[in-house]
């Protein structure tokens, strides 16, 4: 049995493909093609062989003399000779004959002298006076070309006497040159054929060269060499590796988002966690203060995780632009930061402009100013004020402690991940680079300076919504 795989292999590639449809389309191409030049030439040739018959008869009736008895015309005289030699030489193939009213020969040319005459009604249907006619015929078993003309002598008293005037002309010349012809043709468009399949295959190899330089790209990436598809390549492929590129580069992105989003989580349940264990180790609480303080806790950290994960399988962090009132979330925020650090006895002021209203979404305002919040009562010694302003089309809130503060050559560096400043505090360096990363999702930004409470401000300027009536 024959094995058909490795044949379907063969075609399976581009090229593959495209010279097989040049092997079946080339040979259909340059048949039509020698087909019309093959009837462009025969047409040729015949528009010639009437050229030089109706020269012939031309040549005939201009040497045809009428012959007159009792003042009428019964025959024509012509030279001894004719100027064309082949008029002359027996059986040249070229002929001519005169024939009268009646169909009957008048006058012939040496060259037909061993040959019977044609039988003029034979060659000749139907005359039309003063009108060349062409057609082709079979004399003594050949084929020949015919041209003839019928004129009307007029006699002395007007009395017209029509003559024919016939020339013949073999075919084999025809045929032979029509032959000959054909016989180049064919050879020249076979050897054509090889030339086209042969140069269609280098060019084929010189323009699928940029696909092999691509499948290159590929697996270099795909062993890790590089992290994209790197190089220079035509420009419909150009396009191609353009949208892989940024495919990857969404990629890429989504898993890294994956991993911060996991570490988010982990930072976010960091403070929950911490207020639940603060109330166990003081133990002074009622069970019931307990337990009202561990099911918020509970709540909260539910919250974050639903949140977390919520961020981690979007496409985009952009809020869902809904209505957060900040008064609320910062009222929450210090409640549970006041209990977490109940040991430093942190004065708490909040100064907000009226309709502080974020344009985004509770949780993310929620993450924002808790982690911005705890970093603040984290490095504050006695002191954390938030106040809010409404500058034209943003909101700007300024986080302040009376701590060590953020030294100017760092304020760009302790928003990055994993940064921090003071490591002899517990922390991951999370928590900004979280908050920062919110800010840029909601197209706002965020700035560091010196506070007048000696410590640090965070100033976070994001986009507001205008107040519906």
């Amino acid at each position: 049995m024959i094995n058909s795989k490795p044949v379907i292999a063969r075609f399976s590639s581009i090229a593959s493909r495209l010279l097989l449809a040049s092997a079946l389309l080339l040979p259909l191409f340059l048949g039509l093609t020698g087909f019309f030049l093959d009837r462009a030439f025969e047409n040729s040739l015949e528009v010639a062989e009437r050229s030089r018959l109706r020269g012939h008869v031309n040549l005939l009736m201009s040497v045809a003399e009428p012959i007159t008895k009792n003042a009428k015309i019964h025959s024509l005289r012509m030279p001894v000779t004719l100027s064309d030699a082949d008029f002359e030489h027996p059986n040249s193939g070229l002929y001519s004959y005169i024939f009268d009213n009646q169909a009957k020969l008048v006058w012939r040319s040496n060259s037909a002298a061993l040959s019977d005459p044609p039988d003029y009604k034979r060659i000749a249907k139907s005359d039309t006076p003063g009108k060349m006619l062409f057609s082709e015929k079979q004399l003594g078993g050949n084929l020949h070309f015919i041209a003839r003309y019928t004129v009307k002598w007029e006699d002395a008293r007007g009395t017209p006497t029509p003559f024919h005037f016939v020339v013949a002309h073999s075919a084999d010349e025809y045929t032979a040159e029509l032959k000959a012809y054909r016989n180049e043709l064919w050879r020249w468009l076979g050897a054509a054929g090889i030339f086209l399949l042969i140069a269609q295959t280098l060019i084929l190899r010189w323009g699928l060269r940029p696909l092999g330089k691509l499948a290159q790209a590929l697996k270099a990436m795909q062993s890790g060499d590089t992290s994209n598809i790197a190089g220079e390549h035509p420009r419909e492929l150009q396009r191609i590796v353009d949208n892989l590129n940024q495919v990857l580069e969404r990629e890429q992105a989504l898993r890294q988002r994956y991993r911060n989003s996991l570490a988010d989580l982990a930072h976010s349940l960091k403070t929950p966690l911490a207020v639940l264990q603060s109330k166990l180790v003081e133990g002074v609480e009622s069970d019931g203060e307990l337990q009202q303080i561990a099911s918020e806790q509970v709540a909260r950290m539910n919250q974050v995780v639903t949140y977390q994960l919520q961020r981690a399988v979007s496409s985009q962090q952009k809020g869902t632009f809904r209505r957060t009132r900040l008064e609320p979330i910062a009222q929450r925020l210090f409640a549970a930061l006041q209990k977490v650090y109940a040991h430093k006895q942190m004065e708490q002021e909040l100064d907000l402009a009226p309709n502080s209203i974020i344009a985004g979404d509770e949780q993310d305002v929620m993450e924002l100013f808790g982690n911005m919040l705890e970093n603040a009562f984290k490095y504050g010694n006695k002191q954390v004020r938030v106040r809010s302003f409404i500058e034209e089309t943003q909101l700007r809130i300024d986080i302040e402690d009376d701590g060590p503060g953020v030294p100017d050559d760092q304020t760009e560096r302790i928003l990055e991940r994993g940064q921090r400043l003071d490591t002899t505090i517990p922390g991951q360096g999370i928590g900004l680079a979280v908050a920062a990363e919110i800010v840029r999702s909601y197209e706002g930004n965020i700035s560091i300076h010196r506070s007048e409470l000696g410590g640090a401000r965070f100033s976070v300027c994001l986009p507001i919504l205008p107040i519906s009536s």
